[in-house]
C-alpha cells in the first residue's frame, strides 16, 4: 500500500531541515503521486495515459502535427496515427490544414477535450491556487523562482532524452 504524503512528512519548522536532500526526495514523491494522478485522470476520461499526454501537449497552444507529437511522446509515426485516430473517434481532437504549409496537418483539441480536461483538473488547480494564495508575496517569489528553474531542468532533460531516443 502506498503511503499518502501529508504535512506530517514535511520537516518540522527549522528551515535547515528543508535541505537539498529533502527537496530531492520530495521531488521523487511528487513524481510518484503525479503518475498515479495521471493514470487515474486518464481512466476517468476514458483514454490511455499516452492519449492523455497527447492531449496535454496539444493543449500547450502550439500548432502540432502528428510528426511533432510523435517526437514529443517518443512514438513511431505509425503508432501516432493510431493514437490520433482513436482521439479523433472519441471526439477529443480534429485534424485540419496547417495555416502556412498545405502538405501538413494540424491537430486541434475539441471543445469536448477542453471541457473534459478542465473538469478533471479543476480540483487540483483550485487547491494549488489556494495554496499559492496562502503564501506571502516573498514566499511566492521564492517558490516561483524555484519552480521556474525546476521546470527548466526537466524540460532540458526531456528534450535531450527525446533527441537521443530518436534515430
Amino acid at each position: 500500500m502506498t503511503e499518502t504524503w501529508t504535512t506530517a512528512h514535511a520537516p518540522k519548522t527549522e528551515v535547515s531541515q528543508y535541505s537539498a536532500e529533502y527537496l530531492t526526495r520530495a521531488n521523487r514523491r511528487m513524481e510518484i503521486v503525479m503518475t498515479r494522478l495521471t493514470i487515474s485522470f486518464a481512466r476517468e476520461l476514458g483514454v490511455s495515459v499516452q492519449e492523455l499526454l497527447a492531449l496535454a501537449h496539444l493543449g500547450s497552444g502550439e500548432d502540432l502535427g502528428p510528426s511533432e507529437l510523435a517526437q514529443f511522446l517518443q512514438m513511431t509515426t505509425g503508432a501516432m496515427t493510431g493514437l490520433v485516430d482513436r482521439l479523433e473517434a472519441s471526439g477529443h481532437l480534429t485534424r485540419g490544414p496547417h495555416p502556412s504549409d498545405r502538405r501538413r496537418v494540424v491537430l486541434t483539441l475539441t471543445e469536448k477535450a477542453d471541457d473534459d480536461i478542465t473538469q478533471g483538473s479543476s480540483p487540483l488547480a483550485t487547491e494549488i491556487f489556494d495554496l499559492a494564495e496562502s503564501l506571502s508575496d516573498d514566499e511566492r517569489v521564492v517558490v516561483g523562482r524555484f519552480l521556474d528553474r525546476f521546470i527548466a531542468i526537466i524540460e532540458r532533460l526531456a528534450d535531450d532524452a527525446c533527441r537521443s531516443d530518436v534515430g
